[in-house]
């Protein structure tokens, strides 16, 4: 999208900027009446006041990192434009064809009997959102035109060593769990497991009045097992 000069999208939306001048560049070089911004949850400046509302403040969260602090630049980078924007911040995204592959990483190791290694002390509490889920916000926003920041995650929150039990339950066995006291924060090992250690818990009101409901966790979980990780369990995931 970023080198696409001089078109006319009439609404693009920014899903590939990882820092602020990805963000002016894409602002510079296309035309459009409105642009919405694919941010995330892990943008918000690091606190232990839960849930987190769009209007709580975006900033520094060390354990995120280079990322929280290049998504922190696309939103500020926005709100100095005065362009007529939005910005979604979703949390982890569950679903089919997931970049990172979590839940089958989950899944798999699981069937295999082989051990997952949760980051901390596996009681980190955090939401999740279905990549459908972030689907139908993307068009609700794109078709009212709003302006803002958007939280889009789940109503339930679940911690690690809660999530790895109910996807155990989803199929039928028993998942072998180990932790990793050492990685938090900076040492958190994504090679290890797709979900750190962080309390991040933010408020979907918002986004509710935009006619967005959201599916229990489990009963998403078993959804997309049924339909589509239940066929992938004879493959190991490599690295994520």
């Amino acid at each position: 999208m970023l080198g696409l000069t001089s078109s006319n999208f009439l609404l693009p939306g920014n899903i590939c900027a990882f820092i602020g001048s990805q963000t002016s560049r894409a602002i510079e070089e296309l035309k459009f009446d409105y642009f919405l911004n694919f941010g995330t949850s892990a943008s918000y400046q690091k606190t232990e006041i839960f849930p987190l509302a769009e209007e709580s403040p975006i900033g520094d969260w060390p354990a995120f990192g280079d990322y929280n602090k290049g998504k922190v630049a696309c939103e500020r980078v926005l709100e100095k434009s005065g362009i007529k924007c939005g910005t979604i911040r979703p949390a982890y995204i569950l679903g089919p064809k997931n970049y990172c592959d979590r839940e089958n990483f989950i899944y798999s190791r699981i069937i295999k009997k082989i051990p997952l290694i949760l980051p901390g002390n596996g009681l980190g509490v955090t939401q999740f959102v279905f990549v459908d889920e972030v689907a139908l916000a993307i068009v609700a926003l794109v078709e009212h035109r709003a302006q803002g920041a958007f939280n889009i995650a789940g109503d339930q929150i679940i911690t690690n060593t809660g999530l790895v039990g109910e996807m155990g339950k989803i199929v039928g066995k028993e998942p072998i769990i180990q932790l990793n006291p050492d990685a938090i924060g900076l040492n958190f090992k994504e090679e290890e497991f797709p979900f750190d250690n962080e309390n991040l818990i933010v408020s979907n009101d918002k986004i509710k009045k935009y006619g967005i409901e959201f599916i229990p966790l489990i009963d998403g979980l078993r959804r997309d097992y049924k339909n589509f990780y239940q066929k992938k369990q004879s493959k190991l995931p490599g690295p994520l």
